[in-house]
């Protein structure tokens, strides 16, 4: 028999709670949440909006020329990751055609500091019987100057922006920090990001904690701060931490990037860090990332991605918690520019499972990005 789900493991020969991040995936959303108000929270909420009421009123005034030279403008904006896959585990395949998502939206420029942006998200839900739902992405206000940036609205996250930067192929393969649940792309709230020096610069933010699909069903908050480094050209390092708090359990995420950028080649590396996820006791897991892109030319480029994932034991269980989705991810492609706005990569993805007696998955793909 075909599965005729190619992400996850055949039925019958192999466990079917088992889950693979080869294929959809269904985060389970989050319970209701308490209004945490530990010091943590409080210190970063403060931070946030010192840092944005700062930025507004004491702005430098536009000259009359600056007026005069700029004319408000937008322009529509359009993002399609398509995809012709075989998968093969424990001796059967499943060959399809898929659209992952569908991005649609508009940006618009009120003046040289302040500009909006609204992107309407259209994908695989992940449940039900439905294979493509529309749900909004990105709708936000930014206001920003050399120094200072606050963004406000359904914002996308600094964590999220900088891992699928060094990354750089999420039309093949979601970032680590997304694929593997310890954040989302975008959520409700408030960013500020401030460049203290051209080496060093610092974010705050302040979300729901829901993530972009789910509207925020109580008064908790997600509270988080990073650092990012520059200390010589090239090299770049980052350090994040956020927090959420329900009764006196601190669900906690830390992660660590490091990336050396070269003409011929680039190289990154993240680690990754949940304490207590879902708001329970004990329930921790962690993994890490390497990827790799060489420069063949101008438009050929060769990458690499190897993922480990791995969870602790709770209590009396004989396997660790997370074990469905515990594993090791191997991805080799290739990306080719066909013209400006247009990449398609033929690529191999391996999924090799942390639970015993299951089967390694393969994946070749040819992966399309078509960017307007």
């Amino acid at each position: 028999m075909i599965n005729p789900h190619p992400g996850l493991p055949p039925r019958g020969k192999v466990h079917q709670n088992s889950l693979s991040p080869l294929g959809p995936v269904c985060r389970s959303g989050s319970a209701g949440r308490e209004t945490g108000k530990g010091v943590i929270s409080y210190m970063l909420k403060t931070c946030l909006f010192s840092l944005a009421f700062c930025g507004f009123i004491f702005a430098p005034e536009a000259t009359a020329q600056d007026t005069e030279a700029f004319k408000p403008s937008g322009k529509p904006e359009a993002r399609i990751f398509t995809t012709m896959s075989s998968t093969f585990a424990d001796g059967e395949s499943h060959t399809k055609f898929d659209i992952g998502r569908a991005y649609f939206g508009y940006n618009y420029n009120f003046s040289r500091s302040l500009s909006g942006r609204v992107v309407y998200d259209v994908a695989d839900p992940g449940a039900g019987k439905l294979k493509f739902t529309g749900m909004l992405k990105f709708a936000y206000l930014r206001y920003q100057t050399d120094k200072l940036t606050v963004t406000g609205g359904m914002i996308p996250l600094p964590e999220y922006d900088q891992g699928d930067r060094k990354w750089g192929y999420r039309y093949v393969y979601k970032p680590f920090h997304d694929e593997y649940g310890f954040g989302t792309a975008a959520d409700l709230g408030l960013s500020a990001a401030y460049n203290i020096a051209s080496w060093i610069s610092a974010d705050v933010t302040l979300v729901n904690g829901e993530g972009y699909k789910l509207v925020e069903t109580d008064s908790t908050f997600k509270a988080a701060a990073g650092i990012t480094l520059i200390p010589v050209k090239g090299f770049y390092l980052r350090s994040y931490f956020d927090n959420m708090t329900k009764n006196s359990i601190n669900q906690q995420t830390l992660e660590i990037i490091a990336g050396y950028d070269y003409k011929l080649f680039s190289l990154s590396a993240a680690y990754n860090f949940r304490k207590n996820q879902s708001m329970i006791g004990g329930r921790n897991y962690q993994g890490f990332t390497v990827n790799a892109t060489a420069f063949v030319s101008k438009k050929i480029k060769l990458y690499g991605r190897y993922d480990y994932l791995t969870s602790v034991i709770m209590g009396s269980d004989p396997d660790p918690w997370n074990i469905a989705k515990d594993g090791q991810l191997i991805i080799a492609g290739a990306e080719f520019a066909l013209s400006p706005g247009v990449n398609i990569s033929p690529n191999f993805q391996g999924w090799n499972p942390a639970g015993s007696g299951l089967p390694f998955l393969t994946r070749f793909s040819i992966s399309l990005d078509l960017k307007i």
